[in-house]
């Protein structure tokens, strides 16, 4: 059985709970084979040939091409030359739809939305080698950054993704009509949901707001993303509480009060829900972490 290409960077790659950093070789990929599904990936090729296929089509990779796969995509990454190499970025999709400088990469990527493509775009040799830095900095981030991490690579995807869909502007493509609606609907959802969903975790304000139907933007967003929107509502809030229980002195019941739930009961089966852990034990293993990370070293 192949391995998912997720599989084998996060066991090779830098790694964190969000994003995934790897430099992409043969010897990694023990079969020959590894496919790509319900993430975002950012392939650029460096070195080497390899083929990317889906059902429909295989696509020769040689350097300079780069390859954006957004989670509603499936592909495999196969016949790799024994030279072959490249950088890869994979974003996990509740982090990706975190960031608002994710909008204008999915209005480039929208003509590939719902067709038969694969987004596999051959850049020049002066975008390669800006991108070629840009890719590298994850691996440094890593290796430097400290107290402020989480935000400087938060900043750090956000620079990436919008220099991604600024190159792709300069290539000209015609984006259907209909295309072009879905994103910008999914567009003005995310918009919505950003400010609305400690107050609202249903999917009947978001398309009553959007004057569509509830099953209308369940297709949109489940097309696009690969997500429901109750997922998409459910990872922001649980975001949202874990950096309250982590970062504030607001006890359980002010949180759920806070993020809109009924009672600190309801708040603390979703939480075990998308966690495992209730938000106290989440609680009290941050604070043990955040000081055996002060400990100096014996």
């Amino acid at each position: 059985m192949n391995p998912t290409l997720l599989e084998i960077i996060q066991t090779h790659g830098n790694r964190t709970e969000s994003t995934c950093y790897c430099e992409l070789t043969p010897s990694l990929v023990p079969t020959g084979k590894a496919e790509l599904k319900e993430g975002f990936y950012f392939l650029l090729v460096t070195n080497g040939t390899a083929q990317l296929a889906n059902e429909y089509q295989t696509y020769e990779l040689q350097p300079s091409h780069l390859v954006a796969l957004t989670p509603s995509v499936r592909s495999t990454i196969q016949a790799m030359s024994s030279h072959f190499q490249s950088m890869l970025l994979y974003l996990k999709p509740a982090f990706f739809d975190c960031l608002p400088a994710g909008q204008p990469l999915y209005e480039q990527l929208a003509h590939y939305l719902g067709h038969y493509q694969l987004p596999v775009f051959l850049l020049e040799n002066e975008q390669v080698t800006y991108l070629q830095k840009i890719f590298a900095l994850f691996s440094l981030c890593r290796k430097n950054a400290a107290n402020y991490y989480d935000s400087i690579l938060n900043h750090l995807c956000s620079f990436f993704l919008l220099q991604i869909a600024d190159i792709l502007t300069q290539i000209r493509h015609e984006v259907p009509d209909y295309a072009r609606r879905s994103t910008d609907i999914f567009r003005l959802f995310k918009k919505t949901l950003m400010e609305n969903y400690r107050q609202h975790h249903d999917i009947g304000f978001y398309a009553e707001s959007l004057h569509i139907s509830a099953t209308y933007l369940s297709r949109i967003v489940k097309h696009i993303t690969g997500h429901t929107v109750r997922f998409h509502i459910s990872e922001l809030l649980c975001a949202d509480a874990r950096k309250l229980l982590e970062c504030t002195d607001l006890d359980i019941k002010e949180i759920a009060e806070k993020l809109g739930f009924s009672d600190q009961s309801v708040f603390g089966k979703f939480f075990v829900k998308k966690t495992g852990v209730s938000p106290m034990k989440f609680r009290t293993q941050r604070e043990r972490d955040k000081k055996n990370y002060l400990l100096p070293n014996a």
